[in-house]
């Protein structure tokens, strides 16, 4: 069996590639396929995460964000052009590899439509009679949508709503897409059809024995950008500080609001409050913790939940679209607040602070919880699917 993973780059220590990595290693080494993650604007980075060399890596070398350095109508014209370029060397490397899947991550109308034309292109040239071709939702379809609600003109909303329009045309040629919740595979369900698998855990460590030591400490994880709320977090942590100054909250992520979030702790005269850039050591930073915050005001999944909970500790967690409620047990193993009620969000986070047996018992709950999402049991789910696919097409 041979499977290509379309992802434009590979560059970031995120969930995608961290995802990516590990179905990709688990497909070449437990199953023997034939695993190729194809990108086009990787730009000689290396990938991020560890491969098995039984994995190969292949860049097409056309960067499609170059375009972004015109202005318009000249931007159309560039990235018209580009497409056509990438369109072109992708039918001729499938061609040479005809996989029997083909798998993207990326969820741009424009280049699922070159990915498309590209996949039929080379059955017509190979006389294969069906690639499969499929969709992964890293990213939901409320990512979409707030691009439209978030446009900071009428003409900027007017081509939110255009991209997502063509998005929907274009999906709906696809044979299936593949969901992180239920929740969003709903949404997806009128335009294509849908499966539900989560992401899973790279590593379930050993729970620790006995009451672990209180570090009255808390941690967030994640890109420090507007989807996963900091400023939120910090306007929250302003009252949290005051009452339980002996807390601190450490977060760990890199990103393009570093400098107004540096900015808005300063203001706010926050003292308990450190940024650390993205760690390879993540595990370890969540055992050093009393419970993780999430304050996200919308997520595809949370993989940053499922880690933390799987290393005994509970979650304080806005209930947003779409992944937080799906993971969660609210006062079983962790805690729901209503999205983006920042004083309900500090209310909670005080809570959790004050009542120690609370958070032993739920980080407890946790450990034990996320079992479901071990690797070995999604995997079986996932290789489950893919062979049915690829079945049904042949």
């Amino acid at each position: 069996m041979k499977i290509v993973y379309l992802h434009h780059a590979n560059v970031c220590k995120a969930g995608i590639e961290r995802m990516l990595a590990q179905k990709a290693n688990l497909l070449a080494e437990q199953m023997g396929w034939e695993v190729v993650l194809l990108t086009y604007e990787q730009n000689g980075e290396p990938f991020p995460f560890d491969l098995s060399p039984k994995v190969r890596q292949v860049d097409l070398g056309v960067r499609l964000y170059s375009a972004f350095r015109y202005a318009y109508p000249l931007r159309l014209f560039k990235k018209k052009r580009l497409r056509s370029q990438l369109s072109l060397l992708m039918k001729d490397f499938l061609v040479e590899q005809n996989p029997d899947v083909v798998v993207s991550t990326d969820k741009d109308g424009g280049e699922l439509s070159v990915l498309y034309a590209a996949v039929r292109a080379m059955e017509r040239e190979t006389g294969k009679k069906r690639c499969r071709l499929i969709v992964e939702a890293h990213t939901g379809f409320v990512d979409h949508e707030m691009q439209i609600r978030r446009a900071e003109s009428f003409q900027k909303r007017l081509v939110a709503a255009w991209s997502l329009r063509k998005l929907k045309e274009i999906i709906s040629k696809y044979d299936v897409l593949v969901a992180l919740t239920a929740d969003d595979a709903k949404r997806w369900n009128p335009f294509i059809r849908t499966t539900v698998i989560p992401n899973f855990l790279s590593y379930h460590p050993t729970p620790q024995d006995g009451r672990p030591e209180e570090h009255k400490r808390i941690v967030a994880v994640g890109r420090l950008d507007y989807q996963k709320g900091y400023d939120l977090l910090l306007r929250a942590w302003l009252k949290v500080e005051q009452a339980h100054p002996d807390w601190r909250l450490d977060i760990f992520g890199d990103g393009e609001e570093k400098a107004k979030l540096l900015s808005q702790m300063a203001a706010e005269g926050l003292r308990n409050v450190t940024f650390h850039p993205v760690t390879t050591d993540i595990y370890g930073e969540y055992r050093k913790s009393d419970f993780l915050v999430c304050s996200s005001r919308w997520e595809s999944f949370g993989l940053v939940l499922i880690e933390a909970m799987a290393c005994g500790i509970p979650a304080v967690s806005f209930d947003c679209d779409n992944g937080p409620r799906n993971i969660i047990a609210d006062g079983e193993d962790g805690l729901l607040v209503k999205k983006c009620d920042v004083d309900e969000l500090a209310v909670t986070v005080c809570r959790m602070i004050e009542h120690k047996d609370m958070r032993l018992r739920m980080g407890a709950a946790a450990c034990k919880n996320i079992i479901r999402f071990q690797e070995k049991t999604i995997f079986e789910q996932y290789l489950a699917f893919l062979t049915k696919e690829v079945g049904s097409g042949s």
